[in-house]
């Protein structure tokens, strides 16, 4: 009798545990990157134009809200010190500046944007990759 309780409390504790451990829609920060590399990459597939016409401008747009978004939720959920707030501010800043130029259809300042935004992203993957704090 003890045996059978024994290997029923067993697989309940199993249960419970495997069921604790689904994010239940919690993404992870490797997975906001993820979603953010998507949308720089959108944004990298254009920057070399010369011009652009209103639909690349929305596609400059959407990919920057896109990047904002996942950024503040990475800043709240996933913030570890004072350097990578700083970090995610200067994404913000010039997600944003993009954002703001694609509604005033300068390229040039898009363009402008974006390689600030890369050196930003390029700094935090050194940062944090080397440290093992966080795996994007």
């Amino acid at each position: 009798m003890s045996l059978k309780k024994g290997i029923f409390a067993g697989t309940f504790i199993l249960f419970i545990a495997a069921v604790s451990s689904v994010s239940y829609g919690q993404a992870t920060q490797g997975e906001v990157c993820k979603k953010m590399w998507d949308n720089f990459q959108t944004m990298r597939a254009m920057t070399g134009l010369s011009a652009a016409n209103e639909s690349e401008f929305g596609k400059f747009a959407k990919a920057a809200k896109d990047i904002i978004a996942d950024t503040e939720t990475s800043k709240s959920k996933f913030a570890s010190d004072k350097n990578y707030n700083v970090l995610n501010d200067e994404v913000l800043y010039h997600a944003n500046e993009i954002d703001k130029a694609s509604t005033d259809k300068d390229l040039e300042e898009i363009q402008v944007q974006f390689r600030r935004l890369t050196i930003a992203c390029r700094n935090c993957h050194k940062i944090y990759r080397s440290e093992l704090k966080l795996v994007p």
